[in-house]
């Protein structure tokens, strides 16, 4: 999709309900332009750090279908440790991915934060993107389901609410990173 000055539009599903687990589920939907191999990054360099810092050892579970239903195997790069590769067949033209960020559980792993309380969403530590594009060419269609009755607060414009999955009006990748989300139970405006 070559639409409104983007490189590409994706959509992005973050689930933040497990509040046990202290998981945020995602699912990702990545337009691909035919077939051939494909490079998917992980964000290695965060707003506000100044080092390679993303948290790539908090991803899991990482599974790919093709929209055709297909499963894909992917294979992580192995000197680039932030990029998998994924063989697109012929016919498929978007990527569905699904995977986990695992939140840190103590301050000794990262910053917490997931708690039965409080969530502080990073969108860039829920996401995954296609090398070859400037983040501010890639357009995100942002969805997050909070837990039921939270309220939330965040810089992303445009946002609808039903029941308690929030969606946000499209927005340029590089804007998505630096708009974090916080949510609560106890929320006040």
């Amino acid at each position: 999709c070559f639409c409104g000055g983007f490189g590409l539009r994706t959509e992005l599903h973050v689930d933040a309900t497990d509040l046990d687990h202290r998981v945020f589920r995602v699912r990702e939907s990545i337009p691909v332009a035919g077939p051939g191999r494909t490079t998917l990054l992980y964000p290695k360099w965060l707003p506000g750090n100044h080092s390679p810092t993303g948290p790539i050892d908090k991803l899991a579970g990482l599974v790919i279908h093709g929209d055709n239903g297909a499963r894909l195997e992917w294979q992580r790069d192995p000197v680039e440790m932030y990029a998998f590769h994924v063989d697109v067949p012929a016919g498929v033209t978007q990527l569905e991915l699904q995977f986990e960020y695992v939140t840190p559980t103590d301050t000794s792993q990262w910053r917490v934060v997931m708690t039965p309380d409080l969530l502080g969403l990073q969108w860039e530590k829920a996401l995954l993107y296609p090398a070859g594009f400037y983040a501010r060419r890639i357009a995100v269609d942002a969805t997050i389901q909070l837990p039921a009755g939270w309220q939330f607060a965040s810089a992303l414009r445009g946002a609808s609410r039903t029941g308690d999955t929030v969606r946000f009006a499209t927005a340029p990748l590089e804007t998505l990173v630096d708009s974090p989300l916080f949510a609560g139970p106890h929320h006040r405006r």
